[in-house]
């Protein structure tokens, strides 16, 4: 079975043909939700899709929906993963706001290790300091679509944290870096549907991890369905399945 450890289905980009593109192969599909809508959007779907499985969140670039929180949260206890959470340094530029973006993700590391929730985690720009956060956390975390250093992604996965893959690894060399050196146990996949497909300007689809699968199996020498297995694997102890 194949995974999308983080999508967005929800988007309008899907509206015309989510049926299809949810039912186009044999996968799970963790929908993030962003804001408080999107939360809601999410739930809707995992109740109509038996394959979609909701991660509910506030992303960093809307940091200025704070009030939501009140509304968001509740919403976790029917989520298994908190996404998408994060911080956002690339976009949010002011200093306030950056401060709010560390105290909103605290929060959310705190409802993770009490509920016990992963976290899907968004980090542009502000590895440094999520890397001085994680650790005073007993919490499973996966990095979304990470782009930071080989470095810094061997400190996440001595954290016991996963980094997942989108398909935009096929055209990405410094993806493909890193996946060379991460252990295949702290590696999973993902789409970030309709974001980062693998053909420049196309909508990207979550069955399109098969091109992650296939890069990494390319990249690490093992066999494509014996990476399918790693994946799932992973998946499941994640969430617990």
């Amino acid at each position: 079975m194949l995974i999308d450890i983080h999508a967005h289905v929800d988007s309008n980009e899907f509206f015309q043909d989510i049926g299809n593109v949810i039912s186009r192969c044999n996968i799970i599909i963790v929908n993030a939700g962003v804001d408080y809508e999107s939360d809601l959007r999410t739930l809707e779907l995992s109740t109509k899709f038996s394959n979609v499985f909701p991660a509910i969140g506030l992303h960093p670039e809307f940091v200025e929906k704070v009030n939501e929180l009140e509304n968001v949260i509740p919403l976790v206890d029917r989520a298994v993963a908190i996404s998408e959470v994060g911080l956002d340094y690339y976009w949010v530029k002011d200093e306030e706001a950056r401060r709010r973006q560390i105290n909103i993700l605290n929060i959310f590391l705190e409802i993770g290790e009490k509920k016990n929730k992963p976290l899907i985690v968004h980090i542009r720009g502000g590895i440094k300091d999520f890397l001085d956060m994680i650790g005073s956390f007993n919490v499973k975390f996966v990095m979304h679509a990470f782009e930071g250093s080989i470095k810094n992604a061997l400190k996440i996965e001595d954290l016991g944290g996963y980094i997942s893959i989108p398909p935009i690894i096929v055209r990405d060399k410094y993806r493909q870096q890193i996946v060379k050196q991460i252990n295949i146990n702290n590696l999973l996949t993902e789409t970030d549907s309709p974001f980062l497909p693998p053909r420049k300007g196309e909508r990207n689809e979550p069955c399109n991890v098969k091109y992650s699968i296939e890069k990494i199996a390319e990249i690490k020498v093992i066999p494509l369905v014996e990476v399918e297995k790693y994946i799932e694997n992973n998946f499941k102890k994640l969430i617990n399945l």
